[in-house]
């Protein structure tokens, strides 16, 4: 069971465009949206980080976190995630160590690989970065945390040299490892490291993978509890019950057309909806809590990433975020430090 002050509820923007908008208005609706976030009540922002889609507006996580971080005074605010190895992980390092100093250590580094696209190719140093960098950046990045740092493999080669600046928090920022395979798990817990689990994984799947990282951690002589792992959820207060099937219907609809050749896009599109509509924050206060509820209590994690633009209008997400933080998580709060036959009815 986890104690109130562990859990932490935060929003993760990824700028999206709806419609025709125009890249200053859906810009100025993120800041907007992350303004508002630390207003009601949120304790982090995230930021995600995508090249070449014209749905999304967000090619640096690292340069609109720094921004929100200048905006704002009290939420942490963190990219997930930054695509480590199409970029240098010394850089990285150097950049986060200096947003470490500047926002008094409100910054978080999650890293992860991304999907193998044209970035790689084209900001990147090709497929073979993607394939097998993400180990090694993130060691580099590691090691440049501490000054000095060098490498000579087949994938990084540079002479030694002295980062600067080394970073306020000892160690380096706070960083989260995207965990999406048997492979990605076993990076984070290998280094001792949080993961932050992504829309598709169900509870019992996301404490599976808490499980095995735990083991791994074991292996590898590191703790095998305290981790506050992370999890992202489609998140939208509303009472209208078709509204909330839609906007989830629209979800699917898109990861279904990511996918070749399905041979009854349709039917996978209802199959994948009626799955996040079960365990997704989307729906009526009680449906939310319930839902966050359960995921909390179930799946080892808690750490909170709610994708709050599943709808076009800047009003309505304005709204969903000011319901999320005043109806909705101080319940879930309640809830998870309750006795655990409370928990076990809920859940």
């Amino acid at each position: 069971m986890l104690a109130e002050e562990n859990v932490r509820f935060g929003v993760l923007l990824d700028a999206h465009r709806y419609g025709g908008q125009a890249d200053a208005d859906v810009l100025a609706r993120t800041v907007e949206v992350a303004r508002t976030a630390e207003r009601a009540g949120f304790d982090d922002i995230w930021i995600t980080e995508h090249h070449f889609v014209e749905s999304t507006v967000s090619p640096s996580a690292l340069a609109l976190a720094a921004f929100l971080l200048g905006v704002t005074s009290r939420v942490h605010v963190g990219t997930a995630v930054t695509l480590l190895p199409m970029h240098s992980p010394v850089h990285v390092a150097e950049q986060a160590a200096l947003l470490d100093h500047v926002s008094d250590g409100r910054f978080v580094l999650g890293v992860g690989r991304g999907q193998p696209l044209v970035e790689y190719d084209v900001i990147g140093e090709g497929m073979s970065h993607w394939r097998a960098g993400l180990s090694e950046a993130l060691d580099l990045t590691l090691r440049a945390f501490h000054g000095e740092v060098h490498s000579d493999s087949g994938l990084y080669h540079f002479p030694s040299v002295t980062t600067v600046p080394i970073p306020r928090t000892l160690g380096g920022p706070p960083m989260y490892i995207a965990a999406s395979s048997p492979s990605s798990v076993g990076i984070a817990a290998e280094r001792g490291l949080p993961m932050l689990l992504y829309f598709d994984k169900d509870p019992a799947v996301k404490a599976e993978m808490v499980a095995e990282h735990a083991r791994l951690a074991a292996e590898a002589g590191h703790a095998t509890r305290g981790y506050p792992h992370a999890f992202t959820v489609y998140a939208h207060a509303t009472d209208d019950p078709d509204l909330a099937r839609n906007l989830i219907l629209e979800r699917a609809r898109k990861i279904v057309s990511l996918q070749p050749d399905v041979p009854d896009p349709q039917e996978l599109t209802t199959m994948i909806a009626e799955h996040l509509l079960a365990s997704h924050p989307v729906g009526n206060q009680s449906v939310c809590v319930d839902n966050l509820v359960h995921n909390i209590s179930n799946s080892g994690c808690r750490r909170v990433l709610c994708q709050v633009e599943t709808i076009g209008d800047t009003d309505a997400i304005l709204a969903n975020v000011e319901r999320l933080a005043s109806e909705v998580f101080p319940e879930v709060r309640s809830r998870i430090t309750a006795p655990k036959q409370v928990l076990a009815a809920v859940s």
